[in-house]
C-alpha cells in the first residue's frame, strides 16, 4: 500500500527546493535582462521570489532540525 503521508512529504520537500531553483534562475535572466537595456522590475523580481523561496525553505529545516520532546 502507498504511504500518502510519505508521498506528500516528499513532494512538499522538493517544491519548496525547487522554489529556490527557480528563483535562482529568474534571477540570473533577470539581470542579464537588465543589461541587455531591459527592466529593472525583472532583477527585483527575482530577488524577491529567491529571499521568499529562501525563508520557506529555511523555516522548514529549522521546524525538521528540532528534536521533538519525548513523553
Amino acid at each position: 500500500m502507498i504511504d500518502l503521508q510519505k508521498v506528500a512529504r516528499g513532494a512538499d520537500v522538493f517544491l519548496d527546493l525547487a522554489g529556490v531553483v527557480i528563483g535562482s534562475l529568474m534571477l540570473v535572466i533577470g539581470v542579464e535582462t537588465y543589461r541587455d537595456g531591459g527592466s529593472m522590475g525583472w532583477p527585483i523580481a527575482g530577488s524577491v521570489l529567491l529571499l521568499i523561496n529562501l525563508w520557506v525553505a529555511s523555516r522548514r529545516f529549522v521546524r525538521r532540525g528540532r528534536s521533538t520532546p519525548s513523553p
